[in-house]
């Protein structure tokens, strides 16, 4: 079943995403609720089947997930009350902490070699949410603060997973730092969408890069071990 799993997995992934573009291309809530949480509990089931829990920091990566899956329960019924979009935000920015703290954990060793335009990559990231945030301003409402601080802590999730080089295998850097920025482009594609202006097939670019994300970040875990 474990070797089963490992070399079908992603096929299984990619069904899933595609009932859950499916689920938001007809607009259907009931398909939403089915499908949508299947994106972060199949990886939950692939990172214990694979005994990628068993490293004592992936505790953190996990509360990660659970806290993601969380926020994605509470995303689908933004649009009943605005309290559940405030809720799947705290519930993403707490995810993102407890990210943050795996990738200290997981790499709490001196670096063996440097990464050039690491310092580049991180003004462009403070300059990036610094204009995003300048963008959105005048639209956010009584929602400035929290987007600003979930902001600062999607840069800060970036920077960390940065931090990583030199410090791990390449192969799990570079997967979670690929999810990482997959991270950022879904967020602020869903903030662009909801607070500045409607992108055409929004639901589909934001799954999609957010499933990305939370695959690539559960690879590197495991790639990690």
């Amino acid at each position: 079943m474990k070797r089963f799993l490992k070399k079908n997995f992603l096929v299984l992934f990619i069904s899933i995403l595609a009932f859950v573009f499916y689920a938001n291309i007809v607009n259907s809530l009931m398909l939403h609720i089915v499908f949508k949480p299947l994106i972060v509990i199949s990886l939950l089931v692939y990172l214990f089947m694979l005994d990628g829990h068993k490293e004592r920091a992936v505790a953190f990566a996990i509360a990660g997930l659970l806290l993601s899956l969380l926020g994605d329960i509470l995303l689908i019924f933004q649009g009943e009350n605005p309290l559940f979009f405030i809720g799947g935000l705290i519930s993403f920015l707490i995810a993102h902490i407890f990210y943050i703290f795996y990738y200290l954990r997981s790499s709490a060793t001196m670096a063996v070699k440097r990464l050039k335009g690491k310092s580049i990559f991180i003004l462009m990231m403070i300059i990036y949410g610094v204009v995003f945030c300048l963008l959105l301003y005048n639209n956010l409402g009584s929602l400035k603060v929290p987007v600003f601080l979930y902001t600062t802590v999607l840069i800060g999730m970036n920077v960390f997973a940065l931090n990583r080089y030199g410090k791990v295998s390449d192969i799990s850097f570079k997967l979670i730092m690929t999810g990482a920025v997959c991270f950022a482009l879904s967020d602020s594609l869903l903030a662009i969408n909801k607070f500045l202006l409607p992108i055409p097939l929004a639901g589909v670019w934001i799954l999609g890069s957010y499933a990305a994300a939370q695959y690539f970040i559960t690879q590197g875990v495991l790639s990690k071990k």
